[in-house]
Parts: C-alpha cells; sequence; structure tokens
C-alpha cells in the first residue's frame, strides 16, 4: 500500500512539473518577440498584441464579490495575454450568487443548479443536471464528453472527487492548486474586461460556487487573459510599456497572499 502511494505521489508531482515546465518554455520564446517590440519601439497596439504571460505566472487572490462576471471563453492565441476581439461586450453575463436560484436558461445554470442541489440542499449528485447531461453524453458517444468522462465509471468518479474537494475546503479553507501539489496553471481562471472587470472563464466554475457557499471571502486565481484595450489605457495612463504598465496595475489591485481588502481600481476609478 506505501509502495502505491509513492508511486501515486511521484506520478502528480512529475505531472506537475511538466504542466509548469512546459508552461513556462512556450511563454519563454513568445517573450524575447515581445521584447524586441518594445526594444524597436513598435506600434503601441502592435506591442500590446505580443504581449505574452508571465514565464512562470504569479497566483494571485481576490475577494469574490470582485469578479463580476461569468463566461465560456477561448484563451487568447497561444503565447499572447491578450484579447482582442469584442468578447466582453458580447459573451459576458453576471455571476451570480450561489445563494440565488436562477432561470433554466441562465448561462452556466447547470453548474450553478448542480453545487446548489449537492451541497446547499443536500441532494445526491445523480439527482442534479449536470450529472444528468453527462451521463446523457456518454450514451450518446459524444466524442468530445464533458469533463473529458466519456464512461458512466468515469462520471461517478468526477462527482466524488467533487465532493472530495468541497469537504476538503470546508475542513481547510481554500488551498491553492500549488499546495495540492496540482499545477498552478489549473488555478481558477479570470479573464479582464476593456473597462477593468473580472470575469471568470472556463476554469472555476465549481470552486468559486462551493467557495461562496462556504462564507469563503478571498480565491487564488491566473490571469488568463486581458482585453488589449484595457493594457493600452493603462499604457497610456501611466506612460510604461505593457508588461510594467500591467504589472503594476495587478500589484496594486491584488495579493500575493491570502487576505485582501481593497477596492478593484476598473476605468471609472
Amino acid at each position: 500500500m506505501k509502495i502505491t502511494l509513492e508511486k501515486t505521489e511521484f506520478s502528480t508531482q512529475l505531472k506537475t512539473k511538466l504542466a509548469n515546465t512546459k508552461w513556462a518554455l512556450i511563454h519563454m520564446l513568445f517573450g524575447i518577440r515581445y521584447h524586441l517590440s518594445v526594444l524597436l519601439n513598435l506600434p503601441l497596439k502592435k506591442q500590446v498584441e505580443w504581449l505574452p504571460p508571465p514565464i512562470m505566472p504569479p497566483i494571485y487572490w481576490t475577494s469574490i464579490d470582485q469578479v463580476k462576471y461569468q463566461s465560456s471563453l477561448d484563451y487568447p492565441p497561444r503565447g499572447r495575454w491578450c484579447h482582442t476581439d469584442d468578447w466582453d461586450v458580447n459573451m459576458i453575463y453576471e455571476l451570480p450568487s450561489i445563494f440565488e436560484k436562477i432561470p433554466k436558461d441562465s448561462k452556466k445554470w447547470d453548474v450553478h443548479q448542480t453545487i446548489r442541489k449537492m451541497f446547499l440542499h443536500k441532494k445526491k449528485y445523480s439527482k442534479t443536471p449536470q450529472y444528468k447531461r453527462m451521463i446523457y453524453k456518454v450514451n450518446q458517444g459524444d466524442p468530445n464528453p464533458p469533463q473529458g468522462c466519456d464512461t458512466h465509471d468515469a462520471v461517478k468518479s468526477y462527482f466524488k472527487e467533487l465532493k472530495k474537494a468541497y469537504k476538503s475546503m470546508k475542513k481547510k479553507g481554500y488551498l491553492t492548486q500549488a499546495q495540492q501539489g496540482k499545477p498552478s496553471v489549473e488555478e481558477i481562471r479570470l479573464h479582464v474586461t476593456r473597462n477593468g472587470e473580472l470575469c471568470l472563464g472556463t476554469g472555476g466554475n465549481h470552486r468559486i460556487r462551493m467557495a461562496e457557499l462556504l462564507g469563503i471571502d478571498n480565491i487564488p486565481f491566473l490571469l488568463r487573459g486581458i482585453h488589449s484595450k484595457w493594457v493600452i489605457k493603462l499604457c497610456e495612463r501611466t506612460g510604461l510599456p505593457p508588461h510594467k504598465a500591467i504589472e503594476s496595475w495587478i500589484n496594486q489591485n491584488f495579493s500575493r497572499l491570502k487576505y485582501i481588502d481593497q477596492p478593484l481600481t476598473t476605468l471609472t476609478k
């Protein structure tokens, strides 16, 4: 039993290191291109377009009530940090409180209702809309099933892990992915709109709702995408190059520590 546990831990550590190393190598190469654009004083719009995420992206903390929106977003093009389209005009929706009952046609209703049923109303996961949808996709032979669960057993295992995560959060508080031995790039993924507001993306929809349900105020996050117009505004406001302007804004508004107490600086502040 001990040998099996040691093998599992080693496998998890190896996967974590590989994921983090892959991220670093990809963004290191794109970083060279960006810094050349700054050195050559290319137009600001081009510098922002080529701005890459940090080589080893830091994890920051923010209060849940600062995350105003949610969406199912594509990530920026590989090696870039900035969105250039109108996703924050056409594709975002308000993020409701987990204590609020929402209409069935609401964005991410199945996730919202599943967390409410399982952990607020103490219902079996087999009674939740997400479970039913996942089982339906398995039965239909969907080549891209939700959460990658392509068998009934895989779906059951997924929900057992969800229950395990909730119990851990309730007992230990909110642990970062690194504290759990997982890659930091799997942290809750947030995006920034053209007005400097936070939007929940495709990673962390269950976690942020479970945290709110448990009365946890602050969550760790990975800044996965930023609207290019927000970065340009920061550059014009500060006179700094893109990477310095966004770094300054992040450091002013978010904390590397778990507890924070400051309003978010947006376009109107």
